[in-house]
């Protein structure tokens, strides 16, 4: 009778009931530690509590009721949007509706997946409307063909192609920003930019090397040529400074021709 009169006693020291937040509380002697169904016996975290307010509220009932929360996603940004057409709100992600303020980011090295999205955006924004589209540019470079497929897309369209950069342009992306529409490429005072020619490597039999090295030259000769009429000097001129990496800041890429204004604020703002 002892034992069980001493059992019965604990049963009742850890019996559960519920608290006002609808959670369940175990009392265990004179501590009560709040926990959700199903989460008895681990300790409680930050998340967890979190989670908790989250999830649990009081209705007019006094019963446990779901609150549904509105979160900030992790990732991509969203943005509220309101489409001309329309008169409701939608959220969409910030890339998408800078797509539809013609704004086009290039953030990160050009390869086949990112150039054949640029390609498309551009014939679909080129479709709506032939007002200028806006490329931003701040990345390490990329592949030197999406490059080319994205400099054919900027010449065939019929909307002016105006660039920015800002950050750092390395490599093929310098190229994109000096290809811009003339008196339309842009940077930012602290920009750095930097040229050289295309590299590869080749391996296999010699053949198959002597015809990799023939398209390399070739590619070089082409951005050659592009860049000494985009940037106004002459061939062997660029030939020479582009051989190998070839740094410009905002002046320096103003003088070469390679950008044609540095973006700066105003000086009303500068102290205010």
């Amino acid at each position: 009778m002892e034992g069980a009169a001493k059992f019965s006693t604990t049963c009742k020291m850890h019996k559960t009931r519920t608290n006002w937040r609808g959670a369940s509380t175990t009392f265990q002697g004179f501590r009560s530690i709040d926990r959700l169904p199903g989460e008895c016996g681990r300790r409680p975290t930050l998340s967890t509590r979190v989670r908790k307010e989250a999830r649990c509220s009081t209705s007019g009932s006094g019963c446990a009721t779901r609150r549904v929360t509105t979160m900030m996603p992790i990732g991509v940004p969203r943005v509220p949007y309101r489409t001309p057409k329309e008169n409701s709100w939608q959220w969409v992600d910030i890339w998408n509706c800078l797509y539809r303020e013609r704004i086009i980011f290039v953030g990160k090295a050009v390869d086949d997946e990112m150039g054949n999205q640029l390609v498309a955006t551009m014939l679909y924004l080129d479709s709506e409307n032939k007002n200028d589209l806006t490329f931003y540019i701040n990345c390490s470079g990329g592949e030197v063909v999406p490059s080319l497929a994205i400099h054919d897309c900027m010449r065939h369209i019929e909307s002016s192609c105006s660039t920015v950069g800002f950050g750092g342009c390395m490599g093929m992306s310098g190229f994109l920003l000096a290809v811009g529409k003339k008196g339309k490429r842009y940077v930012m005072p602290n920009t750095r930019i930097m040229l050289h020619h295309p590299s590869g490597a080749a391996r296999g039999q010699a053949s198959d090397i002597h015809n990799e090295a023939k398209e390399l030259l070739y590619i070089r000769d082409y951005t050659t040529a592009v860049l000494s009429e985009c940037t106004g000097q002459p061939y062997d001129k660029v030939y020479k400074d582009f051989g190998r990496n070839k740094y410009f800041n905002a002046q320096e890429a103003i003088e070469y021709g390679v950008v044609d204004q540095v973006i700066r604020p105003p000086r009303t703002d500068m102290f205010t």
